[in-house]
């Protein structure tokens, strides 16, 4: 069995539903570092969205099903290509749609993100959806302040005053990383308000105006301080809770 006859039988045989080929796909996959990454890639893709539908649902953006559907068409002429040329085109349609969701924010254009808050806005919404949706340690118990600012300094070189959980408020801080966004990097500080995700993006050498935004099912506070942008995400429908740690944030996080 050919790598091109492996591709459109691949999500058959992650989804459990191959036919007698089974055997086949297995000893291909044995030999086949390409398609076996391809077969990895859209078993993830298959549990991340059978996990997270729930988040994952309102922010696929408009045209999004256009898009993939051009994109098998492309798939389609692509299979004309030489043998192994071109091994992104062995995704499926069904994880390009996952790839498109969840790294949008990592593809739009540089200079487009420097000239717009909404752009800006938009990839750390979806950054902010990412990061809960995939990594764990913000299911886990709460850290503290000393922590989170250690983490930050020590593996990301990033010297920030992260404002501490608030009990009185219902706001725990839950875990700290590093995104990147189109022209550079942020500091993304997780926490859990009422229980649900809430984020502070602290991004160093940008400078934006005060806005308040509501993109991809999700509001937005944005503001800054010397050389520094800070924006503050939440889902959609949480504006009242939001604004009852906003002014908390915006003085503590330095």
């Amino acid at each position: 069995m050919t790598c091109r006859e492996i591709e459109d039988q691949l999500p058959a045989y992650v989804s459990g539903t191959a036919n007698g080929d089974a055997a086949a796909i297995v000893a291909h996959l044995d030999r086949c570092d390409a398609c076996r990454s391809s077969a990895h890639a859209q078993t993830v893709a298959r549990a991340v969205l059978r996990a997270r539908a729930a988040q994952l649902a309102p922010i696929a953006p408009p045209g999004l099903l256009t898009r993939l559907r051009a994109q098998e068409n492309e798939r389609a002429a692509a299979r004309q290509a030489p043998e192994g040329s071109f091994a992104w085109t062995r995704f499926s349609a069904f994880a390009a749609a996952v790839l498109v969701i969840l790294t949008l924010g990592a593809v739009l254009l540089p200079v487009v993100t420097v000239r717009s808050t909404a752009v800006l806005a938009a990839q750390l919404a979806l950054d902010h959806l990412k990061c809960f949706t995939i990594e764990g340690d913000a299911d886990a118990a709460p850290i503290a302040q000393a922590d989170a600012e250690a983490a930050l300094k020590n593996d990301f070189d990033f010297s920030v005053v992260v404002p501490a959980s608030l009990p009185e408020d219902h706001l725990q801080l839950m875990a700290v990383r590093r995104c990147l966004y189109g022209d550079g990097r942020a500091a993304h500080v997780m926490y859990r308000l009422d229980g649900a995700p809430l984020s502070l993006f602290v991004i160093p050498g940008l400078t934006r105006p005060a806005a308040e935004l509501s993109l991809f099912g999700h509001e937005q506070i944005v503001w800054a301080r010397g050389d520094r942008t800070y924006m503050l995400v939440a889902r959609g429908g949480s504006r009242e809770g939001l604004a009852r740690v906003a002014s908390y944030l915006q003085n503590e996080a330095k």
